[in-house]
């Protein structure tokens, strides 16, 4: 059961009415997960969901997307993120070797150099909030600086999800394909 409750339609101002019947014309998420949460502030939600949508289509590959997906919302405990992302990165193409090493936060083994770039960015942003100089070089010389920019709005983004999905108390599904480990 979430902490926070779920509004329906009718408990909805206009503004996040407006939004809800945009998000659910795209066959998006309502009223489960970190969306709870987004509901109560429109401008969030529309905000977060142009982020989403933002995802979708930018200079990392969707893979990229998942595995700093999984390593930001894994940093962040953040147990129904983790199975969400988990069973979008199976369809995205990710090796389940990849998810379970990202799980059990051990190295994974990458076939793609430039996974292992990202992966490497990505580990150092969330261990130090930066990146030291020899690793920005490594990362700008790998990815490319657009890259390097959408890395650090991917782990912001996913940051929200998972800080909202635990503030909410969103739980996984039973049936979810991975579950975040301890």
């Amino acid at each position: 059961m979430t902490r926070i409750p779920v509004l329906s339609r009718d408990e909805m101002n206009a503004d996040q009415q407006a939004i809800l019947d945009r998000i659910s014309a795209n066959n998006a998420r309502v009223g489960f997960g970190p969306a709870i949460g987004y509901a109560y502030s429109a401008e969030v939600w529309r905000l977060h969901n142009e982020s989403s949508a933002h995802l979708l289509d930018c200079s990392l590959t969707g893979a990229q997307v998942r595995i700093i997906s999984l390593m930001t919302v894994r940093h962040w405990k953040a147990a129904y993120p983790w199975s969400a992302q988990a069973k979008t990165a199976l369809g995205a193409g990710l090796d389940p070797a990849v998810i379970g090493a990202i799980n059990q936060g051990v190295q994974p083994e990458f076939a793609d150099q430039t996974d292992a770039a990202v992966h490497a960015a990505t580990r150092e942003l969330l261990a130090t909030g930066t990146l030291s100089d020899g690793e920005f070089k490594a990362a700008e010389a790998a990815l490319g600086t657009v890259r390097l920019v959408e890395i650090v709005h991917t782990i912001g983004h996913f940051s929200t999800t998972a800080m909202m999905a635990n503030v909410v108390g969103a739980e996984p599904a039973a049936d979810a394909p991975s579950r975040l480990m301890s």
